[in-house]
């Protein structure tokens, strides 16, 4: 029997996790449809100050998880995933931006292909609501973990994802931060995890964001380079070797010209 185990890291969100869970919650028989039998739902409250552990706790069908303290965004999804008891494992956001109602799309490729991640992607044709700048960025930090490892990605910081319990092994480790999805990215490519994509709306979100573009965008560039390097160090270093020798040749020329 396929289970389900949907974990929501949150912050903060009294204005949408009730929306998000009953969201969540809504989709038991959609997913029975493509061969999911049973769903759990756990929120993982990563220090909250506001009333988002009391909403959580009136809905007594939600297993709560409380971090006496702000972790981190994947320090939160891990304590989910711990204390998970699906086979099949998911996270979202608590703010509203991902569709819980595509999990059935996202749960087939495992159930019928054998694959072992699925990616819902914000870049690959549906409708997003996506700010410009993060859409840009998104683009570069797929584009590159694709060069690194060969193996093309659209999204690879996606917050919306489906996974065999059994590869988790093969992640980690995973990092506690914002950073935890282009990681694991990273990681399932250069492991050779069957990965799949399934384009997935994004909607802005409800509240006001965690995300720094810079601050968390250099996290991302740093823990993507880092995590690579660990795999496939001559790949790296080839790249940046070749565009060094690219801007020699290329100053050399213009110093000849001038």
């Amino acid at each position: 029997m396929n289970t389900l185990s949907v974990v929501i890291p949150a912050l903060n969100e009294e204005d949408g996790i009730a929306d998000i869970m009953e969201r969540v919650l809504s989709i038991k028989e959609p997913l029975k449809r493509v061969g999911v039998e049973d769903l759990e739902l756990i929120v993982v409250d990563d220090g909250s100050k506001d009333r988002t552990p009391e909403i959580i706790r009136s809905y007594p069908e939600v297993v709560l998880i409380q971090h006496p303290v702000n972790r981190g965004y994947g320090a939160a999804i891990k304590t989910g995933f711990r204390h998970a008891r699906g086979n099949l494992l998911a996270f979202l956001d608590a703010d509203g931006t991902y569709p819980p109602e595509y999990y059935p799309q996202l749960c087939r490729p495992i159930i019928e292909d054998n694959a072992d991640l699925v990616i819902g992607s914000r870049m690959a044709g549906a409708d997003s609501e996506m700010p410009l700048v993060r859409r840009i960025g998104n683009t570069i930090f797929a584009t590159l973990v694709s060069i690194i490892s060969n193996r093309r990605v659209t999204d690879s910081a996606s917050g919306q994802r489906v996974l065999r319990r059994d590869v988790l092994s093969n992640l980690y480790p995973l990092p506690d931060g914002l950073n935890f999805t282009p990681v694991m990215s990273t990681r399932a490519m250069h492991e050779q995890i069957k990965v799949v994509e399934v384009p997935i709306p994004y909607l802005e979100r409800v509240g006001r964001s965690k995300l720094s573009v810079v601050e968390d965008g250099m996290r991302f560039l740093n823990s993507i380079l880092m995590t690579a390097l660990t795999y496939n160090p001559t790949r790296i270093l080839g790249m940046v070797g070749t565009m060094l020798m690219g801007l020699g040749i290329v100053s050399t020329m213009y110093r000849t010209i001038t």
